[in-house]
């Protein structure tokens, strides 16, 4: 409603965005950009929980599959934490790939495995595969190339309590 207030009549508000913890993340249309400060803004004020809102400015094409992103309102920090599939992982949104829509996949592939099983998971990000496959009793290897996301696949091994069941490696 506040968002039909504050845009030209006749421009659809952006309907939808992702949480990633405290980040909220736009993919806005060229017609909403310049509202996009006021748009942020307005994300922040109306979602409590929300401190960080970010839109999307380019595609995800980069090696490490980041995206390019402008920060429209709150604090600059991207680093934040999520819980999926009984796990908690921390992540930074701006140096690692995240997808949340994931989730049911990443649980579909896993309630497929027996707890004797060898996993390898080779681009496995943070760890969203390959941690909730160790919290099964899977043994798995898990490599990916981001430094920044081997970095918290560690951290993220630490705070699930499977180190040793996940074999990181940065290669």
């Amino acid at each position: 409603e506040v968002l039909r207030e504050l845009l030209p009549e006749g421009l659809v508000p952006p309907t939808a965005f992702e949480s990633v913890g405290h980040v909220a993340h736009l993919n806005l249309r060229p017609e909403h950009l310049p509202y996009r400060h006021a748009i942020g803004q307005i994300l922040l004020d109306k979602n409590p929980i929300i401190k960080t809102v970010i839109n999307k400015t380019g595609m995800v094409e980069n090696e490490f599959r980041t995206l390019d992103y402008e920060i429209l309102a709150g604090n600059r920090s991207l680093e934040t934490e999520v819980r999926q599939g009984g796990c908690r992982f921390q992540l930074d949104f701006g140096k690692v790939y995240w997808n949340s829509r994931l989730e049911f996949e990443h649980m579909r592939l896993v309630d497929c495995f027996h707890p004797s099983d060898v996993v390898l998971d080779l681009m496995a990000g943070i760890g969203p595969f390959a941690i909730p496959a160790a919290k099964k009793g899977c043994t798995v290897i898990a490599n990916d190339k981001n430094p920044d996301s081997f970095r918290y696949l560690i951290q993220n091994i630490q705070i699930n309590k499977v180190v040793g069941d996940v074999l990181p490696f940065n290669l």
